[in-house]
């Protein structure tokens, strides 16, 4: 009895950058089963962080986007299936179920689903032409609101919310955002750190309500009216939600994969509890070595990390996911590094430097991160702290100008 319509090597689930990842990673490993990647994205894999920055910007096109064109897929022999979710796994069978009614047996399989927004917990966060930011349509109408809108409020003091409105705030727009936050990103990376990226956004002409959070979203005519949790109201033509998101587990789940604390749990070598399935990006609560624990990283330069170490270990290698994350992102000119274990942290020191600052976030007195804009000495050298615990101390006496 025929249990699928086909049968691959390896199966791909996903076609963000961790899906492409693990493809590129599985070929230049030596992996020679035929491959295919399934997506419900319509388009091959393509660049998400410029979608915030420059190709809203338009500095960049559409044409710019995809992560290798169609000759790397025919040379490699990857297959592409696009627009077509997938609806279940088998993992007794190893079969995956699709959308337009077949089935697809692997061998291996690979899922890389990554996550979608997070819906804003308030009333009014379904209304049609409000903005989460996650893809090419997402993209596309943040362009659209860049031509069109005069008035933009953008709610959440995130990576993705900054970078938004100091691009929209550079088209020209009036830009407010909007958060909870005493000042961007405070929670996250300190009040030092915060009051910049407060005096960048400002810079561009973005207006700061902080420690006001979205209470309720109305359209009024061809606008939004936005409440806020003081009560005080404000118009704007478009709205954009940063307000996170969450893995899509969804397949895990079906395939009675292990779960905990919001992911599949993996080993280094990102292998799940099926040792046919592996997981890489935001889904995965991977074992890092380095770290002694497990973690959960939702960035994009990460899931290009894990999505190559998932490849070669497909091929046959043992490759782990030991090093400590790191990610860029891009407010205006500024371009900032950081890297951390994630988990929190009970000092942060501001160190000045000739061209540019850096953040050392410690706990216990050892290094857990470190922030730099425009210094990337100290992010590379942070990096290698992070990862052996360093004491503060260390990466303090380094530098001149202690603040």
């Amino acid at each position: 009895m025929v249990e699928y319509d086909r049968w691959v090597a390896v199966l791909i689930v996903g076609g963000g950058p961790g899906g492409f990842a693990v493809a590129r990673g599985y070929r230049e490993a030596g992996g020679g089963g035929t491959v295919l990647l399934i997506s419900a994205d319509e388009h091959p894999p393509y660049a998400r962080p410029p979608l915030t920055k420059d190709y809203l910007r338009g500095e960049s096109e559409a044409a710019d986007l995809p992560l290798a064109d169609e000759d790397w897929y025919r040379e490699n022999a990857v297959e592409l299936r696009l627009g077509i979710p997938v609806l279940g796994i088998d993992a007794d069978r190893k079969r995956a179920q699709l959308a337009d009614g077949s089935t697809v047996g692997y061998e291996r399989l690979a899922l890389v689903t990554g996550s979608s927004p997070i819906p804003l917990p308030i009333p009014g966060a379904d209304l049609p032409g409000l903005v989460y930011v996650r893809d090419r349509h997402s993209g596309e109408a943040l362009r659209g609101l860049a031509q069109a809108a005069d008035r933009v409020a953008v709610i959440g003091s995130g990576f993705i919310g900054c970078e938004a409105a100091a691009s929209l705030a550079r088209r020209g727009v009036e830009v407010v955002l909007i958060t909870d936050e005493a000042m961007p990103h405070s929670v996250r990376l300190g009040e030092d750190a915060g009051a910049r990226i407060a005096e960048w956004l400002r810079a561009e002409g973005v207006e700061l309500i902080l420690q006001d959070g979205a209470a309720a979203l109305r359209r009024t005519g061809d606008s939004f009216e936005v409440e806020l949790a003081s009560g005080r109201s404000l118009l704007a033509n478009g709205v954009v939600s940063g307000s996170g998101a969450r893995p899509n587990l969804a397949l895990a789940k079906s395939a009675g994969l292990n779960i905990d604390n919001g992911g599949v749990v993996t080993d280094a070598e990102l292998r799940t509890s099926d040792p046919a399935i592996w997981a890489a990006g935001d889904i995965a609560y991977a074992h890092n070595p380095t770290a002694g624990r497990h973690l959960r990283v939702e960035h994009w330069g990460e899931a290009d990390a894990m999505g190559e170490i998932v490849g070669a270990n497909l091929a046959g290698e043992h490759r782990r996911w030991a090093g400590a994350p790191g990610f860029w992102s891009t407010i205006g000119d500024h371009e900032l590094k950081y890297s951390a274990w994630g988990d929190g942290f009970d000092r942060a020191d501001l160190v000045e430097g000739p061209e540019g600052w850096a953040v050392w976030y410690s706990r216990d007195g050892s290094v857990v991160g470190v922030l730099a804009e425009n210094w990337d000495a100290s992010y590379k050298r942070g990096q290698s702290l992070i990862e052996r615990g360093a004491p503060l101390a260390e990466a303090l006496d380094s530098h001149q100008g202690r603040k």
